[in-house]
């Protein structure tokens, strides 16, 4: 396969069209709602999880690179990234939408041995380890990684929206622009981490506990 630049490297894996299966979770939108949080509520949401369940993943996607770079065991990384995800719920939904990345990052990086050890796990690693992997495989910086999870997080959750709770889409454009530009400051120290020690740990109880009752629902649209 050709080489692509780090640019479009990035764009690519931000798009939500992108057939990595994230269009099967909602970022807790979907939760939430069906626990009775009112729709007027949702930018409120987001905002309290792009502080911290966005964060974590983040960071594990970041320093997954680092270590990468490193040519270190990328084990301890997802063992500090299932520490800060106690919700056994959102821990499998992660999982899950990593066997897409996996597909995407084996067709970009055919020869990269750990997506290739990866694909062969009966459980696969989480989404953003293989974020990092593939990051480090196509060249985007970790500053850009940041912002790509912190952004594709937000979309997922833009396009749920759109789904469960129909509203104008420039509504919503309006809402991940800004919770982006909130949340930015902080996505310059993030990108500095290296060891997993390090990876925010910025627990949401109340989301995780939706995201239990709702992997248990018959109800629900999404995995997560």
């Amino acid at each position: 396969m050709a080489s692509v630049a780090p640019l479009f490297a990035t764009l690519l894996l931000a798009d939500a069209r992108l057939p990595s299966g994230g269009h099967a979770q909602s970022a807790g939108v979907e939760p939430a709602l069906l626990a009775g949080l009112h729709p007027s509520e949702l930018p409120t949401l987001l905002r309290a999880r792009v502080r911290t369940t966005t964060l974590v993943e983040a960071g594990t996607a970041v320093v997954t690179r680092a270590q990468r770079e490193l040519g270190a065991d990328l084990g301890p990384v997802e063992r500090a990234w299932e520490a800060r995800t106690p919700s056994a719920a959102q821990r499998d939904a992660s999982r899950l939408l990593a066997r897409g990345y996996l597909r995407v990052g084996a067709e970009l990086l055919p020869d990269d041995v750990a997506l290739s050890a990866w694909r062969q796990r009966a459980v696969p690693p989480p989404r953003p380890c293989v974020l990092g992997v593939v990051a480090s495989g196509l060249g985007i910086g970790a500053g850009e990684l940041a912002r790509l999870v912190v952004y594709e997080d937000l979309q997922a959750a833009a396009a749920a929206v759109l789904k469960l709770e129909p509203r104008d889409p420039l509504e919503l454009v309006s809402l991940v622009t800004a919770v982006c530009a909130e949340i930015d400051g902080r996505l310059d120290e993030v990108a500095s981490l290296t060891d997993p020690s390090d990876i925010p740990a910025a627990s949401a109880p109340q989301s995780e506990a939706w995201a239990e009752a709702h992997a248990r629902s018959r109800r629900r649209l999404f995995r997560a």
